[in-house]
């Protein structure tokens, strides 16, 4: 019984796949973070690094994607042995 709905549920996660950003995005330590970052930037002083999106991901920088969609946007990456949020329209 507890296999057929395992089954059924379909796979636990997806597969990874390597990629590189299309353009520099800055990467947030949640999906929380990386919400704010978004609001932040519609404002008309725009966006600021921070404690939780604290680095910029150069464009070309080569990272592997966990969760392609991670929310509303945003898709979550390991780049250097640590998990970021980044958009993911920035990701080819």
């Amino acid at each position: 019984m507890i296999a057929a709905i395992l089954i059924a549920a379909g796979p636990v996660t997806a597969a990874e796949r390597m990629t590189t950003t299309n353009q520099s995005a800055f990467a947030c330590s949640s999906w929380a973070a990386w919400r704010e970052y978004g609001l932040a930037s519609l404002s008309p002083r725009g966006a600021r690094a921070s404690k939780l999106c604290p680095i910029r991901l150069p464009s070309g920088a080569k990272v592997v994607v966990i969760d392609e969609e991670a929310g509303e946007g945003a898709s979550e990456i390991r780049y250097r042995g640590e998990t970021w949020f980044v958009d993911n329209q920035r990701l080819d």
